[in-house]
């Protein structure tokens, strides 16, 4: 049981790049193990908030058929405010592992909204200073 802790710890530190915006999202999950399909809603945070692009992705899927609380570890796509992504999840309840997709909704930034601000360049003889004594 020792090895959930450390692969939650792991894939939530391999999912966050040190200059991106996180963001969240919402939407529907289907996970396929042990022997069963179940269907959820999930709550994901994505490592990024730019659109048309692959992140890394933890959540909490609550599965409607098992009623039952399922961790999530994966990747997904970005797309206009929307999200794609495969998984590995954990049913804390059952304690077994499965693999699972979600679809939802997530708000994204266009790429070109993310640049740095450029700084305001300063004169020596502006109007405004006031004279040297």
């Amino acid at each position: 049981m020792r090895i959930l802790p450390i692969a939650f710890v792991a894939g939530l530190g391999l999912s966050t790049p040190a200059q991106a915006d996180p963001t969240i999202g919402i939407g529907l999950s289907v996970a396929f193990g042990a022997g069963n399909v179940d269907t959820g809603i999930g709550l994901r945070v994505f490592s990024d908030d730019r659109r048309n692009r692959a992140v890394g992705s933890i959540g909490l899927d609550y599965m409607f058929g098992s009623q039952s609380i399922r961790g999530t570890v994966g990747v997904a796509y970005l797309g206009n405010n929307l999200f794609g992504g495969v998984d590995l999840g954990y049913n804390f309840n059952q304690g077994d592992f499965d693999f699972g997709a979600a679809v939802g909704a997530a708000r994204t930034k266009s790429r070109s909204s993310t640049s740095a601000p450029v700084a305001e360049e300063v004169s020596p003889d502006r109007d405004d200073l006031p004279p040297d004594s």
